[in-house]
């Protein structure tokens, strides 16, 4: 059995539902400071595992967009916050492996929070590594699209220089054609996400694309800062909101009884959520 072999099988025994690996070299499109091999030079391959959200998770989202609200608390507990606990517990058992019994160095890369808040992005794309393994592609929304779960997974990625087998890029049929179902764009409180400005990604011969998402006002409803999400505030949204700095101003604005609930959770996701990808 092959190192590859080995740290699926670990993944596996993590419960982890998904597990690829790309080179290195298939992230250099990402911005400068970003990339695998600006983080861990001499990286020469990017583990990726995946963890698909609850069930029971989902349908707590539903409720809560729905209009009770208390729901919302299971899906961030266990949908979010717990989902990524287990990546990240999964992501240092596969780091703390490749280190014993290899003696390569390995990166890893937090699934979700601690990130940059006010470039709202984290050390690396957990999504564009997914890709990049041959998970799946990206949804208009920005998601990663598996056949199997839609968009309801979640990512975390170890970069090594050990160098290790990669995986295909996905060459499924295509998942998410935003023309036909413009779903994501409709349905999103706050009008973030572009319906025909692109962000295009191509990797070799593989191609793949996202709207163009403007994040400050993703952030106000991730924040639960504005209407159409569970959050208290039910604040309106200036007329222009461009920048990170826009949305501190406004984030000054939040109810002080939502600053003293559990707030470390995402009041939004809803593209996310209602996706009818991997729901046949």
């Amino acid at each position: 059995m092959g190192i590859k072999e080995e740290l699926q099988k670990l993944a596996e025994a993590n419960e982890m539902e998904y597990f690829g690996v790309s080179p290195a070299e298939r992230l250099t499109n990402l911005p400068e400071g970003h990339r695998p091999t600006d983080l861990l030079p001499g990286a020469k391959s990017v583990i990726v595992l995946g963890k698909k959200i609850p069930q029971g998770a989902i349908t707590a989202h539903k409720q809560a967009f729905a209009g009770e609200r208390h729901q919302y608390f299971s899906y961030t507990i266990y949908g979010y916050l717990k989902v990524n606990d287990m990546l990240n517990n999964a992501a240092f058992r596969v780091v703390r492996y490749i280190e014993k019994n290899y003696k390569r160095v390995a990166y890893p890369i937090p699934s979700s929070q601690p990130r940059d808040e006010y470039l709202y992005m984290g050390a690396m794309s957990n999504r564009y590594a997914a890709v990049c393994a041959g998970l799946g592609e990206f949804t208009w929304s920005g998601f990663v699209a598996t056949p199997k779960d839609g968009p309801r997974v979640r990512w975390v990625s170890v970069i090594t220089d050990a160098e290790i087998e990669p995986d295909s890029l996905y060459t499924g049929s295509k998942l998410c054609d935003h023309t036909k179902c413009n779903l994501c764009v409709e349905i999103c409180p706050v009008g973030a996400l572009s319906e025909d400005q692109a962000v295009e990604v191509q990797i070799g011969d593989f191609r793949t694309s996202y709207s163009l998402r403007q994040k400050a006002l993703c952030r106000c409803a991730t924040t639960g800062l504005v209407k159409g999400t569970p959050g208290r505030l039910q604040a309106d949204i200036p007329a222009q909101m461009k920048s990170m700095d826009d949305w501190f101003e406004m984030n000054k604005k939040d109810d002080p009884w939502q600053r003293m609930e559990f707030n470390h959770g995402n009041y939004c996701h809803r593209c996310m959520i209602e996706c009818p990808i991997g729901t046949n």
